[in-house]
């Protein structure tokens, strides 16, 4: 502890050490007047830099926060006030000072956004009233009106372990100046003899970013190749990406001749930002005149010139485009189902992710995205940025950041692997308190599952009805995890709620079950929803998850639940998991989840008897509208992900009769008579009627049945087709003809051998007409 004047005193001498050293400073306030320790705090910074850029995170629609903002804003001339919805949008800014208000609301997720918009030299400051009490985030986890705090306490632990930081509060003041060390940071070197113009290698900020531009010319190269580029954020990922474009675009006119086009993707327009934003800088310095197209959002769309086109396509939409080359934009956010389809459909992409960042760890992706490229056999160039931009390397608070809100947690290597497995019920309070412990776990989560959120901690760790469950050998070796969330016995009051279309996201299966299936029954039942679970990498497809799952069921089943359930993106290898241990998809989302890249699933494991006859039903019903709208509303869903959904829906049983006319008609289909549009009312009769067989015991092949998904039901072209199964439209014809000559045979014993032409009695006899 120090007295006021020390505190101000240090405070100022950080701020100029932080200055010469390139790195940040944080003070944190959190008393009942805190807005009088802002004003001062911003007075002393204001002293040390007259006329800073400032960031304001705050929520507008709480009472009094708008009042807070313009009372601050006052002091300043370059002042951005963003709402925390909308955060995202500045990701690529950077400021001398960044403010966040949490006395609304106190999220993870914006603390991960916000703070790493401070640059080198800069200040944050985060002011409340008081930590847990009426914050919006920590009010939608209640449950029975209960709420834990560990979270909280153990975010407040890591501002006072480390150092950069300053602390008020009603204890006093706490100082913990920086004293570590800086790795000074390196300038940038232009290759002597570059293949890229030296323009755009001038442009850069860093050596890191003149070896990514210049490793860019991989791509240049025959053949199908591939770029991955990986960074944590500030790394200036997306602007070197920017200038590889525009240094491309120069190379491949010049060996071309004509004109180049480049698609940019990424989950949103404004993910792509800073790549079109330094595209633009890269062609300008490069002398080309080009006209650029806004969107409504004021971000960049395209840029065109006589010989070039640079142009944002959102990604279903980019998959069927055509170009010299694709740029994916924060790749791991639009999941590996539509990486594989961009590496199916584009000889040449670039894939770009952060591998740490505000959204968690994505090294699970990386896996996985490494797995998919050598079963490809596509040649590969990996790049990864390290040193920061924003601020120096070191930097005390990118430290604090990631240990605060475990961006780079990492499970502990598994040992004893000859001891006995041990099912562990974990502690929440002893595992908030514990950071080997805590590392070991969530490393597993995190690690395993690359749609991550800093959220996710906080919700795990605070919400009374979340558990954790583990499998360790040994003392304190742990080998998978799983968070639990206890879901279900609903108020009448919550059901009609519910049929109204109100959500509850903490009883998120009863919702989706209710809502879509509209049995009020099940709002009665409880249930165990498995929110994540996860293997340690090294020991994953070794059982290990099968187990854990088998012992969660069981100690369900004791503890008298009546289901077991999960919800997740409609991923090939985490469907087949569930599938494979006897759970069924209830539900698919009717709209994809534009910022996870996918469809959310729903699947259940009954136990009682009303759970089990209320997810037969439910299975029915999915199956039902999955064949009715594959053409429509599940149109850009994955056929891989819709086989799978099939065949995990095989309890649901209907006999499909098809029009001896039909029938007819693909016997000639069969016999080369008639193409397949005018025999395609006949096939995909024939197609339904396979599908809806849930008591056969034999089946097509995996490629039959895809063809048959991808073209027959959801009615997708030819070419795209072609794509999806890496072959050619004579190919796909094969397949289409296979199946159904399959089809005919087992349910008609019809072949290409039999007759055609029907008299008007067997039609008649098989059917009425008026």
């Amino acid at each position: 502890m120090v007295n006021k004047e020390q505190f101000y005193d240090q405070i100022r001498k950080a701020l100029e050490d932080g200055n010469i050293r390139y790195y940040r400073n944080l003070v944190y306030i959190e008393r009942e007047d805190y807005l009088d320790y802002v004003k001062e705090i911003i007075n002393l910074f204001l002293k040390f830099k007259p006329d800073p850029s400032v960031a304001y995170g705050f929520v507008p629609w709480a009472s009094g926060s708008k009042e807070r903002m313009k009372t601050i804003k006052e002091y300043f001339l370059k002042f951005n006030d963003i709402d925390y919805a909308n955060a995202e949008y500045y990701l690529g800014n950077t400021y001398d000072l960044v403010i966040l208000d949490t006395v609304d609301n106190f999220q993870p997720i914006n603390i991960g956004r916000l703070v790493d918009l401070a640059r080198g030299g800069g200040l944050i400051i985060i002011y409340t009233n008081n930590l847990t009490k009426d914050k919006a985030f920590r009010t939608s986890i209640l449950r029975n009106g209960l709420v834990l705090d560990e979270y909280e306490k153990r975010f407040k632990r890591k501002l006072y372990e480390h150092e950069g930081i300053f602390i008020v509060d009603a204890n006093g003041y706490v100082s913990k100046p920086f004293s570590g060390n800086i790795m000074l940071k390196s300038e940038k070197k232009v290759p002597r003899n570059p293949v890229m113009p030296r323009e755009i290698h001038e442009l850069s900020l860093s050596e890191d970013q003149n070896r990514v531009i210049e490793n860019f010319t991989y791509l240049l190269s025959g053949g199908q190749r591939a770029l991955v580029l990986t960074a944590a954020r500030g790394r200036g990922k997306s602007a070197a990406t920017g200038l590889s474009i525009a240094g491309l675009i120069e190379k491949l006119r010049e060996r071309k001749g004509q004109s180049v086009r480049v698609i940019v993707t990424a989950p949103s327009i404004a993910n792509a930002s800073q790549v079109m934003s330094f595209a633009k800088l890269g062609l300008e310095v490069l002398g080309e005149e080009l006209s650029v197209k806004v969107s409504d959002t004021g971000h960049i769309k395209t840029l065109r010139g006589d010989y070039f086109k640079v142009e944002y396509v959102p990604p279903d939409a980019a998959v069927e485009d055509d170009g010299e080359l694709l740029i994916v934009d924060e790749a791991a956010a639009l999941g590996i189902n539509y990486i594989d389809l961009a590496l199916r459909a584009w000889k040449k992409v670039a894939l770009v992710t952060t591998v740490h960042g505000y959204e968690g760890s994505n090294k699970a992706f990386l896996r996985y995205l490494r797995r998919l490229i050598e079963s490809k056999r596509i040649r590969v160039k990996w790049i990864n940025i390290e040193q920061p931009l924003r601020y120096a390397n070191g930097d005390p608070i990118e430290k604090w950041l990631y240990d605060a809100l475990l961006l780079d947690a990492e499970p502990s290597e598994p040992q004893y692997l000859n001891h006995t497995m041990i099912y562990e019920d974990v502690d929440k309070s002893e595992l908030a308190n514990d950071d080997i412990k805590l590392r070991a776990i969530y490393g597993i989560m995190v690690t395993a599952h690359y749609k991550n959120n800093p959220d996710d901690l906080m919700i795990m760790l605070d919400g009374v009805h979340h558990k954790i469950k583990a499998i360790r050998i040994g003392e304190n070796s742990y080998v998978a995890a799983c968070q639990i969330a206890e879901e279900g016995e609903l108020s009448d009051n919550m059901v009609d709620i519910a049929l109204k279309g109100g959500t509850f996201e903490g009883d998120l299966i009863p919702d989706r079950i209710i809502k879509h299936v509209r049995i009020k029954d099940f709002a009665r039942l409880r249930g165990w929803r498995i929110v994540r679970i996860a293997v340690a990498s090294e020991l994953q497809d070794k059982g290990f998850g099968s187990e854990l799952l088998k012992m969660i069921y069981e100690e369900a089943k004791d503890k008298g639940m009546d289901w077991v359930g999960s919800s997740f993106m409609s991923d090939q290898k985490v469907l087949n998991f569930w599938i494979k241990n006897g759970f069924a998809p209830v539900h698919i989302s009717p709209k994809k989840n534009e910022k996870l890249g996918d469809y959310p699933v729903v699947v259940i494991r009954p136990i009682s008897d009303i759970a089990t006859k209320i997810v037969k039903i439910s299975v029915y019903m999915l199956k039902e509208k999955l064949l009715n709208t594959l053409h429509d509303v599940y149109f850009n869903m994955n056929p891989e992900v819709v086989r799978l959904i099939l065949k995990g829906s095989s309890i649901a049983h209907k006999t499909v009769d098809v029009n001896p006319i039909l029938l007819d008609k693909t016997i000639s289909f069969l016999q080369g008579v008639s193409p397949y549009e005018s025999s395609a009312d006949g096939i995909h009769m024939l197609t339904l009627k396979y599908f809806w067989d849930g008591e056969r015991d034999w089946g097509l092949t995996q490629d039959e049945e895809l063809v048959l998904i991808a073209k027959v039901i959801q009615g997708k072209p030819w070419s795209y087709v072609s794509t999806i199964l890496n072959s050619n439209r004579t190919h796909i014809y094969e397949l289409i003809y296979s199946a159904i000559s399959k089809i005919m045979q087992k349910y008609y014993n019809l072949t290409a051998d039999s007759k055609v032409g029907l008299t008007l009695k067997d039609v008649m006899s098989s059917q009425q007409y008026e």
